[in-house]
């Protein structure tokens, strides 16, 4: 008898730039809509960036990727997918069980869809990390904070 009870998942949800053109809020609602067909019990669901697309996926050059975590029983993936391969605003989708989270990366994935800085750790807090923080913004700055050359 296969397993029915509800898993953590995580999901992975690629946009087109029509469907995020109206706003995040709408885009976000998509996103929402194919995970409440399935009445699943969403921890968290926020947009993670747009960028442009190392090749062209149905044309497009760029889109909007959506985070989401999401408590759903295993039957249920395939239609999200299913709902997901026929709707023309998700380019692609990908969802993985979320077993290996513990509290606290749920807890920071919490805190990154409200737009705070996400502890990693180590130390390092935000969206950058530590080397992308101590190198210079530009070649001058660095030039300019160098010692000088000995005579």
């Amino acid at each position: 008898m296969p397993d029915t009870s509800p898993k953590l998942y995580e999901g992975m949800f690629l946009l087109t730039q029509g469907a995020t053109s109206a706003g995040a809020d709408q885009a976000l609602g998509i996103v929402r809509g194919f995970l409440e067909q399935v009445e699943a019990d969403i921890v968290t669901c926020y947009r993670w960036e747009e960028r442009k697309l190392a090749y062209p996926v149905a044309g497009q050059k760029r889109g909007t990727f959506f985070l989401t975590l999401f408590n759903a029983t295993p039957d249920s993936i395939e239609k999200i997918e299913r709902a997901c391969n026929l709707s023309e605003d998700v380019l692609r989708v990908m969802m993985t069980r979320a077993d290996h989270m513990g509290e606290v990366e749920i807890e920071q994935a919490k805190k990154a869809a409200e737009g705070l800085p996400v502890d990693d750790g180590v130390g390092n807090t935000g969206d950058g990390d530590a080397a992308a923080a101590s190198t210079p913004a530009s070649p001058a700055a660095a030039t300019a904070s160098a010692e000088p050359a000995p005579a």
